[in-house]
């Protein structure tokens, strides 16, 4: 048996039949809860880098747990901004997954306290953001509303000309 977090425990992978997805057990450790930040960013190619810990977030309290299959780290905001996201996988293996833009407005309302500067520069260089022409500037506005934060507002309508500007540029020339 491995112990995923108090009175939680699965089969041994050797005993176990099926394989269980990291994603769909980050639901089932603590709910209720969806797949976002750089998980859900790495999911759908935003970032670069390879995700090896699972984030999510959550309308209860900031909670990690550490087990034998990983870490599994979730992030509280308002119920209010519980919403944008949605089922992916089939089967056992599904869970709730952010959109894509929610999980970058997620990821900026819990890292506001890094944009002070230029946006679009912090973005790039420092979370290396890729495949921005993908997003939806009207759906990101929608969804950064919910928090009810100015600041968050400021660097969404700056990200959301980032997008405008990326959009209109002819393939192969960002």
């Amino acid at each position: 048996m491995i112990g995923l977090r108090k009175g939680m425990y699965i089969l041994n992978a050797q005993d176990r039949k099926v394989n269980l997805d990291r994603y769909a057990l980050a639901n089932m450790l603590y709910a209720p809860s969806y797949v976002s930040l750089e998980a859900a960013l790495n999911f759908y190619g935003l970032i670069p880098e390879r995700v090896t810990d699972v984030t999510s977030v959550s309308t209860r309290k900031t909670m990690q747990f550490k087990n034998d299959l990983g870490n599994f780290t979730y992030q509280h905001i308002h119920p209010k901004a519980f919403r944008g996201f949605k089922k992916a996988g089939e089967g056992a293996d599904s869970f709730f997954l952010a959109e894509p833009e929610k999980a970058v407005v997620d990821f900026l309302y819990l890292n506001l306290h890094r944009f002070d500067g230029n946006t679009q520069q912090i973005l790039e260089e420092s979370y290396r953001f890729q495949n921005i022409e993908d997003l939806s500037a009207k759906r990101l506005l929608e969804l950064a509303k919910l928090f009810e934060t100015k600041k968050l507002m400021r660097v969404v309508r700056d990200l959301a000309r980032w997008i405008k500007e990326a959009q209109s540029l002819p393939a192969g020339r960002e």
